[in-house]
């Protein structure tokens, strides 16, 4: 006699979180499938490519999701931020091991040193390189729109934390919100808390080339 088999049904999640998660995942994966199914002649092959990779991340978070692993870095173990699974329901590296990762899914924008920095015209996961007098400091952008970072450097951010970069103060002149200018003082918020940096000295920005595919795909979508 064969052996005894012991069949586990999976459960999909529908209500919670982990709902929520799942009906978000699979509603992109609609989208995906359908722009998929569109005519050859209006999906070029750079885009066809590009949605391909894009749904191959959301049925891999999907059998994390099922299988009770999602939430945990898929290299180091550990678990992943819900600021950046909020940003990427499909994200499966933390941010340690997505920044040490980042040289090779980085696309260099502008690697000058920039007079002014517009938070608006930025995209998730968007990386600022900001050296003022006294510090060093690599913010991660969560929401550009409304300032959310994840920023580490300086005497105060050891470790990334969650913060709202506020705008820069100009000396003699008005606060610039939303914007990080050479010169002026980064005010940022953490924890009800207000940081104020030294004077700027440059500012330079990472693109992230996985959010310029999203934001391509979403392009094509709509």
């Amino acid at each position: 006699m064969g052996e005894n088999r012991v069949i586990h049904l999976i459960e999909i999640p529908i209500g919670g979180r982990g709902g929520l998660i799942w009906n978000r995942l699979h509603g992109e994966r609609e989208e995906i499938c359908e722009a998929l199914l569109k005519d050859s002649d209006l999906v070029s092959d750079e885009l066809r490519e590009l949605l391909q990779t894009r749904l191959r991340r959301i049925d891999e978070a999907l059998d994390r999701l099922m299988s009770g692993s999602y939430g945990i870095c898929s290299k180091c173990g550990r678990a992943i931020d819900d600021s950046r699974l909020d940003v990427d329901a499909a994200a499966a590296l933390c941010l340690d091991c997505w920044a040490s990762e980042q040289g090779g899914v980085y696309s260099t924008v502008n690697n000058s040193a920039r007079r002014d920095v517009d938070l608006n015209n930025l995209q998730p996961f968007d990386t600022i390189l900001l050296r003022t007098h006294n510090s060093d400091y690599r913010i991660l952008l969560l929401d550009p729109k409304t300032g959310r970072a994840l920023v580490e450097g300086g005497q105060h951010f050891v470790e990334p934390s969650e913060t709202l970069l506020k705008g820069s103060a100009m000396p003699g002149s008005l606060f610039k919100g939303g914007s990080i200018c050479v010169g002026g003082r980064l005010e940022m918020w953490c924890d009800e808390r207000a940081f104020i940096t030294s004077a700027i000295r440059s500012v330079q920005v990472k693109h992230n080339a996985a959010a310029e595919s999203v934001q391509n795909i979403s392009e094509a979508l709509h």
